[in-house]
């Protein structure tokens, strides 16, 4: 039996741009399940305008460990004989390959699974939680120093959205991850791999195709870190225009605005969360995280993650739940 990517039996988390023929997804940390019976599942995934190093995904079967494999155009899932469960997330990619025009490069693009037989997905009525901003919020290099090939190419080796802030959090909160981090991305910058500056490119999985809101119950804001040799005057009008543009796509969701990690542009931010709160006649909730980790390495290995994780946990529970 095989389903498409299109099929009422696949259960995505994240922005997925899903049509009949795949289901794609640019940014780490988005992922897809599904429950199968029998010994063994063959996921297909569109391969074509891949570059060496491939993305890498998690795969993890009835809830076990998450195993890191290299993208290919078939991965083989064997078990005993029964019903199982499989979750495919997007781990890691190339953030300097294409991740936004045409060909896209560095991407998680899903055809379609073949099993025995196919069961339906349990409903999944968590909480959903939306994280926007740069390589920090993707988990960029969280594990430095694993290297293979010798250059830029082994970032797909030391990046793991599972274990940055973002996903921490949501797991902590027991809420479902949508994830878009991009690299060198900001409210002023655009991204590497082509991704337009945050207010530009948030409506859309990628160039010319623009998504519905997914109207989460929270929005996390990490925005500014990529921002700071920009004129601090312009900063500050891209980052209100740019709440704007997110209360205008959520406008039931409860916004969170955090500054940097590293500490810069957090007087400016405060200004134009209260700004944009006056004007609005809004709420969005800031968050001052200076002195949470130390500012460098800029992008923290995973016990900053983790420290950063355990703050804004503690900060949703005691003010926004």
């Amino acid at each position: 039996m095989i389903i498409k990517s299109n099929s009422n039996k696949i259960r995505y988390t994240g922005r997925w741009n899903i049509n009949e023929t795949s289901a794609t997804t640019t940014a780490n940390g988005n992922y897809f399940e599904f429950m199968y019976s029998g010994e063994c599942a063959v996921i297909g995934f569109d391969t074509s305008y891949a570059r060496v190093p491939f993305s890498h995904v998690y795969i993890s079967v009835d809830g076990g460990a998450n195993i890191e494999v290299s993208l290919d155009r078939f991965v083989r899932i064997s078990a005993e004989d029964g019903e199982h469960k499989v979750c495919v997330i997007m781990k890691s990619s190339m953030e300097r390959q294409h991740r936004w025009f045409s060909p896209v490069e560095a991407r998680v693009s899903l055809l379609e699974i073949e099993a025995d037989e196919f069961l339906d997905m349990p409903e999944d009525t968590r909480p959903t939680i939306e994280f926007i901003g740069d390589s920090i919020t993707e988990g960029i290099s969280i594990d430095v120093g694993y290297t293979n090939y010798g250059d830029g190419r082994d970032m797909v080796y030391w990046d793991d959205s599972t274990a940055g802030y973002a996903w921490r959090t949501a797991k902590a909160l027991n809420f479902r991850p949508i994830t878009m981090g991009y690299g060198c991305l900001g409210t002023t910058k655009k991204g590497a791999g082509g991704v337009p500056p945050v207010a530009e490119s948030y409506g859309y999985y990628s160039d010319g195709f623009p998504m519905e809101s997914v109207q989460a119950d929270y929005i996390v804001i990490n925005h500014g870190t990529n921002d700071t040799e920009a004129d601090k005057e312009f900063f500050k009008e891209r980052y209100v225009a740019f709440l704007g543009v997110v209360r205008e796509r959520n406008p039931k969701s409860k916004i969170i605005s955090l500054t940097p990690f590293s500490g810069c542009l957090a007087k400016e931010i405060k200004e134009m969360v209260e700004k944009h709160n006056k004007e609005k006649d809004d709420d969005v909730f800031y968050i001052d995280t200076t002195g949470w980790i130390s500012p460098e390495p800029i992008h923290p290995l995973r016990d900053g993650h983790k420290t950063v994780s355990e703050n804004l946990t503690r900060i949703i529970k005691e003010n926004l739940l």
